[in-house]
Formats: C-alpha cells, sequence, structure tokens
C-alpha cells in the first residue's frame, strides 16, 4: 500500500499496489461488492485477484486500487492496474479480465455515494504522473459512466448488452406460452429432429473435473467459431483466458454461482453455456455448440431450456452479456448500451 494515506474532504484515500495488502481486503471487498447487486460476480474479490493474475505477467503493468474509507469502513474501491510509458507516465486501466465483460468502480449506495465519486476523481485528477485513462466495458449505468461523461471522455467504441426480463414468468410453461408460435413450432421441430439420433439430454455440470472437460469443450468449439466468422482468433485464444474461466468458475461454483449446462444426445455434447448466477439473474458468458448440429439451433434450444427451468427458480432476467449477436435478438427484451471510454487526464496534450 501506498503510504500514506491522503485526505479527500472527509474520506481517506489509499493505493492498494501490492497483492498481499489486497489480499487482506478479502471481507471488506466482498462486502463492499454486495452493493453490486446482480453484477457483484464480476466484482468479488476472487474475480479480481485471478484477473491481476494475468496483468502481472505483463510488461510494465502495475496494480493501482483506489480504495477510499470513510473513518474504518470500505466505502469505494476502484480496481485499476497502471500501463507505464517511456515519458514516465502512466496510462490507468481496469484491472479486468481482458475479456469483455462488465467494469465499474464498488461503491456503498447510501447518501455518500456521489461524494465519493467526485472523491475518486479528484485524486485520479491531481495524479500528474497519470497520462490518460482507457477504460472499456463500461455500461451506461454504472456507477462511473456519469462521471466520465461529465468530464468529457470520448466514446471510441459502443456496442450493446441485451437482457430479458423473465419476472412474469413463474413456470417453462408460462415462458413457453409467451414465445411465438413459430418459435414454439421450431423447438419442438428441432427437438424431434434431435432425439432421432438418440435420446435428447439437458444436464447442468458443477463438480471439478466434469466442469472443466465441459469448460475446455466450448472454449475448443468457441475458437473455432470464432476464426471461421473473422478470420482470426481474437481474446478468446489470448494466452491465459481459458485457465482464468476455468479457475474462477472452479471457485464460484463452490458459492452456488457458476455452473456449465449442457445439451447432449447419444451421451455427446452437442451445445454448451457457461452460466453466471447472481441474485436474480443468469448470465451465459459463453455458449458454444458441434456445428455438426447446426440445423437444429442447439444453442437456441439449449438457452431455451435454461430460461424456462430459470422461471420456476425465482430468476427475474436473462443478461446476455456484451455484444450484438443473432442468437441473442430472437429472444427480444431490452438492450444497454456499453461503451470503451478514452480521456487524457490533467494538463497533458
Amino acid at each position: 500500500m501506498t503510504p500514506g494515506p491522503s485526505r479527500n474532504d472527509c474520506f481517506q484515500v489509499e493505493i492498494i499496489d501490492r497483492p498481499a495488502e489486497f489480499a487482506r481486503l478479502a471481507d471488506e471487498w466482498d462486502e463492499l461488492a454486495k452493493g453490486a447487486a446482480d453484477l457483484a460476480v464480476f466484482r468479488s474479490h476472487a474475480w479480481v485477484s485471478r484477473c491481476w493474475q494475468r496483468h502481472q505477467a505483463m510488461h510494465g503493468r502495475s496494480m493501482y486500487i483506489v480504495v477510499i474509507r470513510d473513518g474504518a469502513e470500505l466505502v469505494l474501491a476502484a480496481p485499476f492496474v497502471r500501463i507505464a510509458d517511456w515519458y514516465g507516465t502512466a496510462t490507468l486501466a481496469w484491472l479486468d479480465s481482458m475479456t469483455p465483460l462488465y467494469n465499474d468502480i464498488l461503491v456503498v449506495s447510501d447518501q455518500r455515494s456521489d461524494a465519493l465519486k467526485q472523491a475518486l476523481w479528484r485524486h485520479i485528477r491531481r495524479q500528474w504522473s497519470i497520462r490518460a485513462l482507457k477504460l472499456n466495458c463500461v455500461r451506461d449505468d454504472a456507477e462511473i459512466a456519469p462521471i466520465l461523461d461529465k468530464a468529457g471522455a470520448i466514446r471510441t467504441w459502443e456496442t450493446v448488452a441485451p437482457a430479458l426480463d423473465i419476472s412474469a414468468f413463474t413456470s417453462r410453461d408460462d415462458f413457453l406460452a409467451s414465445q411465438s408460435s413459430n418459435a414454439r413450432y421450431n423447438l419442438r421441430r428441432y427437438t424431434r429432429l434431435m432425439e432421432r439420433e438418440g435420446p435428447v439430454r439437458f444436464r447442468e455440470i458443477g463438480s471439478a473435473g466434469d466442469l472443466e472437460a465441459s469448460i475446455r469443450w466450448i472454449f475448443a468449439h468457441k475458437r473455432k467459431w470464432v476464426e471461421a466468422r473473422f478470420g482470426a482468433a481474437n481474446w478468446i485464444a489470448a494466452a491465459g483466458v481459458e485457465e482464468m474461466f476455468l479457475d474462477v468458475t472452479a471457485f464460484e461454483s463452490r458459492r452456488g454461482r457458476a455452473s456449465v449446462v449442457v445439451l447432449e444426445t447419444k451421451q455427446e455434447i452437442i451445445a454448451a453455456v457457461l452460466l453466471f448466477r447472481c441474485g436474480g439473474t443468469i448470465f451465459p458468458s459463453k455458449l458454444a455448440y458441434d456445428p455438426a448440429w447446426r440445423k437444429v439451433s442447439p444453442g437456441w434450444v439449449l438457452m431455451m431450456h435454461i430460461i424456462g427451468e430459470a422461471c420456476a427458480t425465482g430468476v427475474r432476467s436473462v443478461d446476455f452479456m456484451i455484444g450484438r449477436d443473432a442468437w441473442k435478438d430472437r429472444f427480444g427484451g431490452q438492450s444497454i448500451a456499453v461503451s470503451n471510454y478514452r480521456l487524457r487526464n490533467g494538463l497533458w496534450p
């Protein structure tokens, strides 16, 4: 931790720059993360710790986590990394997974919230050595979004995150009744076509050994799909990504917040999705299918099953995560904008 925490109005601002110091924050951090509601699964101390394992292997990167206290209470946490440049200055970026997942700060959800966010911003603006901020995957409803917009940050890239509200449904039958007659017909037809090859089974996997095998199946098929669609593998093929998701999924599965759901026939996986759960929301993070079964839309059939089952367990929303895709559009629902921000800091040109 950087010595001599500064005071910003009535709050204490500290910089956590050593992993050992961050490790000691685990309980306080996760208590604060509860304020992020359903998105807390991507803000947990365990998740950020595993993200750091990727960043620390990269040249010129150092931990730069801003924490603010009100007395002894941890009331704000901003997980950044400091990326050094040749000028002796640096850029601040998220201490994130370096994959398309939501990023934000953590802050208490009470009357102190606005003052705390302003205290964070004043601290950053006063750091002459921080040349710029590059903050990716920020939702429009993120805590930090209004601050960046007010500061004149440029949105260099925008997409959407589709979501489906299922709070009105209490059973699979309720959900299916809300779908078009064409969707219900296709679901029956695709299922019958799959059943010609053998019994069709949906299975949720949470145990360590099967979990690893199914996640590796997802990544192998997802990489092939990305290469076929875009001509080259992008972030999903980067070193350490698959291992990070294996690690964090195993950890979150023990907390009941992660699993893999598979669609099988002839005892072989034909579609699978890595699923995170938190509060009343499920997050299908990675969906893949065997292209040999493309004509029966196995990924869509799998998601229809998952959503139908979720309706009976009190789930309120399905967050399809970042990026528009045809299979997501088939479910309808609402979308929220997600942006990458860039901002020059202070007096730097």
